[in-house]
């Protein structure tokens, strides 16, 4: 195969479709991880970088593909079929650990705040995906997981370029169509700036101009 997105659509599409209830938002992860592929494919670039807050989680079982969906892993295999660096960060030690010992020597996974984490990156740092799935949002008081996840964009803001592609897992998170989810402020302010938005369900999706 010559692409990473035939592989993914041959290894991972399936098992990301769990669980299997075909109106369950959550088997969106598939479509959705299989169009940014193909955008960062289609960039014609050589080597990616990708920036992840919140990591893959052991409590969730080896790999799984459908609640969890696996992030760390599938994009630790993307920057291996072809060139890159995933830099992962999440809070708790476990699961740091955990997302180290099932990737590659080209991601590193870290135990920190990802706002401190993220504000502390290099001025030069690439960023052609940031993917935002850090602190778990509460169908009754969403507010501290929604600003949590728009200090995660401030603090990288001056790192974004034209063609980043940024996600926020679990926006439609309670099936509310988006108006309690992880992404609600961030979307705010990517319209605000015009940005394109690539998808919009259970992620929400991002490409600056």
């Amino acid at each position: 195969m010559n692409k990473f997105s035939e592989v993914f659509k041959d290894l991972y599409y399936k098992k990301m479709l769990n669980p299997s209830h075909p109106m369950n938002p959550v088997r969106n992860r598939a479509d959705n991880f299989l169009r940014v592929f193909e955008i960062l494919e289609n960039s014609n670039k050589s080597f990616f970088n990708i920036i992840e807050t919140g990591t893959t989680r052991r409590d969730h079982g080896h790999l799984s593909f459908g609640d969890d969906g696996a992030s760390t892993y599938i994009f630790d295999q993307f920057i291996n079929f072809y060139n890159g660096e995933l830099l992962s960060v999440d809070i708790n030690k476990d699961n740091v650990n955990y997302a180290n010992s099932v990737t590659s020597d080209k991601t590193r996974v870290f135990c920190e705040d990802s706002v401190k984490f993220l504000w502390g990156l290099p001025k030069n740092q690439n960023i052609d995906l940031l993917y935002l799935d850090s602190f778990d949002i509460e169908k009754q008081n969403p507010h501290p997981s929604q600003l949590h996840h728009i200090k995660e964009l401030c603090s990288v803001i001056d790192k974004l370029k034209s063609e980043t592609i940024i996600i926020v897992d679990d926006h439609d998170a309670f099936f509310t169509g988006g108006k309690i989810g992880k992404g609600t402020y961030v979307k705010g302010f990517m319209k605000d700036i015009g940005a394109d938005i690539i998808f919009e369900n259970y992620q929400i999706g991002f490409k600056l101009q």
